[in-house]
């Protein structure tokens, strides 16, 4: 039995917590899921913790799906609810329909969060699966100051310290080989990483990365902050000869209640841009999947730019790129009683990026090729994993670091939340699959 239906196995009688390392296939696998209830007739959602990762599985995001609004404590929300009592009423008609309902990123998830959707789910009467997503090692929830005396677990920060992680008693299954690299020396570098394990050997390893020999020019480099990302960019289109073509984003709304803050931002968090500036000659990142074509963090440079076409210059072949389309959609129920999704605003725009320089954080999901990584501002746990395991071949990854001191550097950024390591440690019902 293959991982897919030893997963659509449990999914038959409990609820899962599908876990594992960046580059391991949780997506992929995510996304076969999906395809294998849709094409069952079976009734799935499929939800982002962040608006980032709900453009990354093609949902909503949990917030908007459960009328959450900024509500972060069951106080907020209990203020909330009496101006929302006939969508709420539409949700839980929806809720009552599902045979799963599954969340991704669910380490950005907090504890209060899950609490409130365990609410939500019982209150609709929720009959069906749930399955969760990610990496607990990696980026941790945002941790927001209520104003509220009373929140719930207080002093609680992940999804799993909630009592709705003990209520939905998730079997956990760890995808363990990464699929991104095959670099066997390298994955476990990445894997000690990961966990927040540093001696002298591995910093040696990572001091040996600062001296690769790697054009800057044929790299594309990683920042921590838009600022530096957005500086580089800049700098290297405007010394680049040619004339400036820019490209807008079309957007077409088709639900006219639909508030302008939420398109705006839900725009901004797609991974293109409203307004692409671009030259001939100049280097991309694509920031979509085309089977046979190319992939999210492939590089290359561009050819020639038309109206309605970018001709890529990548590994030797011609690719054309035409607009892709991104679709703003919820959750509702058609006459037969069927949960489906409605479009209710559209934005079509190249698939591309500058690629001379990106964010870490808008870097998740990509596997990119020849990766040039500043560490300057590591500002969160997991940063620097995240960064490096962007890497396909670490032959072509570099370290950068302006200042002295990097060994007591990398003290200070390789480490992670003890409460991650002891949940971990203590996972029963675990399968490891490859």
């Amino acid at each position: 039995m293959d991982t897919f239906e030893r997963v659509i196995q449990i999914l038959e009688g409990d609820n899962l917590f599908l876990t594992g390392g960046a580059g391991v296939g949780k997506s992929y696998l995510t996304k076969q899921i999906t395809r294998y209830y849709h094409a069952e007739k079976r009734q799935v959602v499929v939800l982002g913790s962040t608006g980032i990762s709900a453009v990354n599985v093609g949902g909503q995001t949990i917030h908007s799906f459960f009328i959450f609004g900024i509500a972060s404590s069951f106080e907020e929300l209990e203020k909330s609810e009496r101006y929302n009592r006939s969508r709420v009423k539409e949700l839980n008609k929806i809720l009552k329909k599902l045979d799963l309902l599954i969340i991704d990123e669910i380490s950005m998830v907090s504890a209060n969060l899950m609490d409130m959707i365990l609410f939500r789910l019982r209150n609709g009467e929720f009959r069906g699966k749930l399955m969760v997503v990610g990496d607990f090692y990696q980026l941790s929830p945002v941790q927001k100051q209520s104003s509220q005396p009373h929140v719930l677990f207080d002093d609680a920060i992940y999804a799993f310290e909630s009592s709705a992680w003990d209520y939905f008693d998730f079997v956990t299954v760890e995808l363990t080989q990464i699929k991104r690299t095959t670099d066997r020396d390298f994955m476990e570098v990445l894997n000690r990483i990961r966990k927040g394990e540093i001696d002298a050997q591995l910093i040696e390893y990572l001091e040996s990365l600062r001296h690769t020999d790697l054009d800057p020019e044929s790299a594309t480099v990683l920042f921590g902050t838009n600022r530096e990302a957005d500086q580089r960019n800049l700098a290297r289109l405007q010394a680049h000869q040619g004339s400036l073509i820019s490209k807008e984003g079309i957007v077409t709304k088709k639900d006219h209640t639909l508030n302008d803050k939420i398109l705006d931002a839900w725009i901004n968090r797609l991974p293109t841009l409203q307004m692409l500036q671009l030259k001939e000659g100049v280097p991309v990142i694509f920031t979509t999947n085309r089977w046979g074509f190319y992939h999210n963090g492939e590089r290359g440079i561009v050819e020639h730019i038309d109206d309605d076409v970018i001709l890529v210059q990548k590994g030797g072949r011609l690719i054309k790129v035409e607009r892709f389309t991104f679709e703003l959609t919820k959750t509702v129920i058609d006459s037969k009683g069927e949960v489906g999704d409605e479009v209710i605003a559209s934005f079509e725009q190249f698939p591309l990026r500058l690629g001379y320089a990106i964010t870490i954080h808008k870097s998740q999901g990509m596997s990119i090729e020849s990766l040039l990584c500043n560490v300057d501002t590591i500002f969160t746990d997991s940063q620097f994993y995240v960064a490096l395991s962007r890497a396909i071949d670490p032959q072509k990854l570099k370290l950068q670091f302006s200042r002295e001191g990097f060994g007591d550097y990398l003290h200070r950024v390789i480490k992670v939340n003890p409460k991650v390591d002891h949940f971990y440690q203590k996972l029963e019902n675990l399968h490891k699959l490859s």
